[in-house]
């Protein structure tokens, strides 16, 4: 920061009109921004492409666990992580919390969504809990 400010000072004093340096910086910070937009981008669909591989071998798991008389099936954890919401939605998850803990109010729920990893995609989780709460809530899907 201080090397950009010395040599705008420096600049300014050479020539008294700093915009067309000021117009280059921009530029390249914008250039800057727009590759991370894009590997933002990428990163985000190859997170959405591994949360859709994770839930289809939650399921075929389910159904397994199912066949061999199993009520859930268990976390699926690697290391101190546990994956067993990766990619899903949040009305998902609390489906699932709902429907195996009936009595959990909402704070609960979001106790167990943070403890177990869940990905709140920098929304505030108190906040994204409540609004998924409520419209389970009004669709009835608990």
């Amino acid at each position: 920061m201080v090397s950009y400010k010395r040599k705008v000072v420096k600049y300014e004093m050479q020539s008294g009109d700093i915009r067309k340096e000021l117009e280059a910086r921009i530029a390249e910070v914008q250039k800057e921004i727009r590759n991370l937009q894009e590997e933002r981008r990428k990163t985000d669909e190859k997170l959405k492409d591994a949360g859709k591989r994770m839930a289809a071998l939650q399921q075929v798991y389910g159904i397994e666990a199912e066949r061999f008389g199993e009520q859930k099936p268990p976390l699926l954890v690697g290391g101190d992580v546990s994956y067993r919401f990766a990619g899903m939605k949040l009305t998902d998850a609390l489906k699932i919390i709902r429907t195996e803990h009936p009595k959990v109010d909402k704070k609960q729920a979001r106790k167990i969504l943070e403890k177990e990893g869940f990905d709140f995609r920098g929304k505030r989780p108190g906040s994204a809990v409540h609004f998924a709460w409520v419209s389970l809530d009004r669709r009835k899907l608990h």
